[in-house]
């Protein structure tokens, strides 16, 4: 079982979104238990009072023995598959904290949270905070202790740290309506309109749903770019993780936003491209990347 935590910055520069994945060898229903249950969050989460498991319900949750570390919040949406609660940490501004269940086989789960900040600054704590939660989750569970919490925590720090250093931004005015431009980034006829259309061998798998994936091949070109949908708001916002394979390999964690902005009788694309790079150069190279690309977007549906 991959146990390995997949990471994602989406949102804005002032709401960034924190999307954590990993995989538990437990059903979808222990896992739904043990985010809900105070007495199984006691385990891995914290001392909840209050019991969240109904839409309305509200709580306080006591993360450690340090005075004042305490957090409220409500339940805002649980099903079976979807937990949505708000969150304020140290009377911080609420902000929203979700955690989809999805079983892969009989008896293993991934679980997806997000957590979408109203303070920037708590990006990299959190992201820490997250990650040491999770391994903690994955004890509860049965499996066998990986690291001392301090120091996942710490490591988890410094990973998103890098993440959310220097992500690319940009824009691209598209004289079509939102709705044209939303097809053009949901569909595999969409994307095949626009997308390396510079390349004839070019393969689209699109499956448009949070969840779902897609996947671009470019077999000449020897390059391979896949990932998840984390957000699909349709006609004005989407966000997917991000791999680019090729002959140097790919780089973990990568992720992209997409903002479709009604302005006048067009709209202007906003992208926003985080990664875990330690310097200048992956922004650099992408950002002329993507110039090229939504500059086909721009050709093709203004034409």
């Amino acid at each position: 079982m991959d146990d390995t935590i997949r990471r994602a910055l989406t949102g804005t520069a002032e709401r960034p979104t924190l999307t954590f994945r990993r995989t538990y060898r437990a059903t979808p229903a222990q896992v739904h238990d043990a985010c809900t249950n105070p007495e199984r969050l006691a385990r891995w989460f914290g001392d909840v009072a209050g019991s969240p498991s109904r839409t309305g319900d509200a709580f306080t949750a006591v993360l450690s023995d340090e005075t004042g570390d305490v957090a409220a919040g409500r339940v805002l949406s649980c099903s079976a598959q979807e937990i949505a609660v708000s969150w304020s940490w140290q009377g911080e501004a609420e902000s929203v904290i979700s955690a989809r269940i999805s079983a892969l086989d009989a008896s293993t789960t991934e679980l997806t949270l997000q957590h979408s900040l109203a303070e920037p600054a708590h990006a990299v704590g959190y992201g820490g905070g997250w990650e040491q939660c999770l391994h903690a989750l994955a004890r509860s569970l049965g499996a066998p202790p990986d690291g001392a919490a301090d120091v996942v925590e710490a490591d988890a720090a410094a990973h998103w740290r890098t993440i959310t250093r220097t992500p690319l931004e940009l824009e691209q005015r598209v004289e079509a309506p939102p709705d044209r431009v939303w097809a053009a980034f949901t569909t595999a006829d969409g994307l095949r309109s626009w997308w390396w259309r510079h390349w004839d061998d070019v393969r689209f798998d699109v499956d448009a749903r949070v969840g779902g994936g897609y996947r671009i091949e470019a077999p000449g070109a020897g390059i391979t770019l896949r990932g998840a949908y984390l957000a699909l708001d349709e006609p004005g916002h989407l966000a997917f993780t991000w791999v680019w394979e090729d002959g140097d390999g790919s780089v973990p964690d990568e992720a992209v936003d997409v903002r479709i902005v009604p302005d006048g009788g067009g709209c202007v694309v906003q992208v926003r491209h985080s990664g875990p790079w330690v310097d200048d150069g992956p922004a650099a190279s992408y950002r002329q990347g993507w110039e090229f690309t939504l500059g086909q977007l721009a050709l093709v549906l203004g034409g």
